[in-house]
Order: C-alpha cells, then structure tokens, then sequence
C-alpha cells in the first residue's frame, strides 16, 4: 500500500495531486527508471499515460479505486432491490 496517498490529496481539484508523484511511483513499482515503471504497470494492468520525457503518469484515483477491496466495489456498483419488496 501506498504511503499517505490520501495525506497528499489536500484539495481533490489541484491537478499536481490528481498523479502519483515520482515518489509514489517507485514505491508502487519498486523501480526508479521510467521504462522498467512503465513495464511494471502494464504487467499489473494499471492505465496510464507517458510524459514527453517517457515518465508514466498514473492518476491517484485509479490506485485507490484497485486499493478498494473487490466485495466493497462489487456492492456499490450493484443496485439496492431490498425496498421493492
């Protein structure tokens, strides 16, 4: 799990804090080079895009939304029937 993703995130509208910083990169992929990163995040299906420079650009959105356990998304994404009786 990332370190203080959520800490980082101090106004969801700043588009500096929509990204995961180099930081929060080389900790989710363990690597620092842009080519072994970008290899990493295909392997473990994450999208993203790639900077002028070759960086990988991950929105933070798309790590905590995979953070989220799968019962927890399951359950939102279905629609509540209990009140039809």
């Amino acid at each position: 799990m990332l370190p203080s993703l959520s800490a980082t995130r101090r106004d969801k509208g700043s588009p500096s804090l929509m990204f995961l910083t180099a930081d929060h990169l080389c900790e989710l992929t363990g690597y620092r080079k842009p080519a072994l990163q970008r290899r990493w995040l295909i392997q473990n299906g994450y999208k993203f895009d790639v900077r002028a420079d070759g960086r990988p650009v991950v929105l933070m959105a798309q790590v905590e939304a995979r953070q989220t356990p799968r019962s927890k998304r399951n359950a939102a994404e279905l629609p509540d029937f209990s009140s039809l009786g």
